[in-house]
């Protein structure tokens, strides 16, 4: 078992299945602003940093934060995408059935739910390929893309590459 302590407080944050027993070091919420502030980087600003879209999902794949690359290829600005359904905010055509994202019958298929509630239950990281029609703003088109999921304290940061138009 390897168990993750914050390396400011010493508090445990969480384990690990691990064949050997070994501490890990990482930062719980409460001193996630005090590490922030010590970086001296806002948060924004290095999501913007990274070069493939990137969206910052809690539970139930809440959008919480997109950076540029992500808005550049949704054409959605941050405020507006802020507290939607990464569902919504790619573009799903299911998410616009009655229910909305998460609640039709193929949600329980859907690559990005999966991945986002299987890291955000166990911690671990996920890796899928994903399909959506997005571009809402200029017509629906059919992409597939890799998603890789990775927990970071109570959110879920959702990676995507090998974006291609079908």
């Amino acid at each position: 078992m390897i168990r993750v302590v914050c390396c400011y407080c010493k508090k445990q944050v969480r384990t690990k299945p691990s064949d050997t027993d070994a501490v890990s070091h990482g930062v719980c919420e409460q001193c996630l602003p005090l590490m922030v502030r010590e970086l001296g980087q806002p948060m924004q600003e290095y999501l913007d940093e990274l070069r493939p879209p990137v969206l910052v999902v809690q539970d139930n794949a809440r959008v919480i934060a997109a950076n540029a690359a992500a808005r550049k290829m949704l054409t959605w600005e941050q405020l507006e995408i802020c507290g939607d359904l990464a569902g919504e905010v790619l573009g799903c055509m299911h998410a616009r059935e009655p229910g909305g994202c998460g609640q039709t019958v193929h949600c329980k298929s859907c690559a990005i739910r999966q991945c986002v509630t299987y890291t955000m239950d166990t911690g671990a990281p996920c890796r899928k390929t994903a399909f959506a029609d997005i571009g809402l703003v200029s017509g629906d088109k059919r992409i597939s893309f890799l998603i890789e999921t990775e927990k970071v304290n109570s959110f879920v940061r959702l990676t995507m590459y090998d974006i291609e138009e079908g």
